[in-house]
């Protein structure tokens, strides 16, 4: 077992311990045996797969596309997907491209209508919430039994109690003592 306050020295301690899997003499893409990285993660120690990219896996691939090697050929001579070629070459380069950049624009555009929808409708809901509350108060419904219909019907404490001038808090108590007493 581990302490939540592990310190980085003991941790350093620990270092890397070579994986015990099913076949003895594992090697990872450079024939270095298969390692991971131990790591306390709250009350329990935890591993870590440690990176099939390495420095020197980095170089290889970076010098092969000096070479002038499609990502299809690098990909085969180093036993990888040509997509896993494609993404580190582009991580290692910084490259970002206009496609990129403007389907996030996209997405974010996307998403910001849907909250902006979302916003409008719980904004309305609450508007209304408010305005029946006021009704039921105006024919005779019990103070509290209407203030818990409100905040059910979407409206925030904070509105509620600002309808009658009190906190949010004594609106929240007055609902709360309402529906305790008038339980089935």
């Amino acid at each position: 077992m581990c302490s939540a306050g592990a310190s980085r020295a003991a941790l350093a301690r620990l270092g890397r311990f070579v994986l015990q899997d099913q076949e003895p003499g594992a090697r990872d893409w450079e024939g270095e045996p298969r390692t991971v990285q131990v790591v306390c993660l709250g009350s329990r120690w935890w591993t870590a797969m440690k990176s099939s990219w390495t420095p020197s896996r980095d170089k290889r691939l970076l010098s092969l596309q000096a070479a002038g090697r499609t990502a299809a050929e690098i990909a085969k001579s180093m036993g990888i997907s040509r997509n896993a070629v494609i993404g580190r070459s582009r991580r290692l380069r910084g490259i970002v491209y206009r496609s990129d950049i403007e389907s996030w624009a996209r997405a974010n555009a996307r998403r910001s209508q849907e909250a902006k929808k979302r916003m409008k409708a719980r904004q309305k809901a609450q508007r209304e919430a408010l305005r029946e509350l006021t009704r039921a108060v105006r024919r005779g419904v019990p103070t509290g039994k209407a203030m818990a219909r409100a905040h059910r019907a979407g409206a925030l404490w904070r509105q509620i109690g600002h309808r009658f001038g009190i906190s949010q808090q004594a609106a929240y108590e007055k609902a709360k003592v309402w529906t305790q007493r008038h339980r089935l």
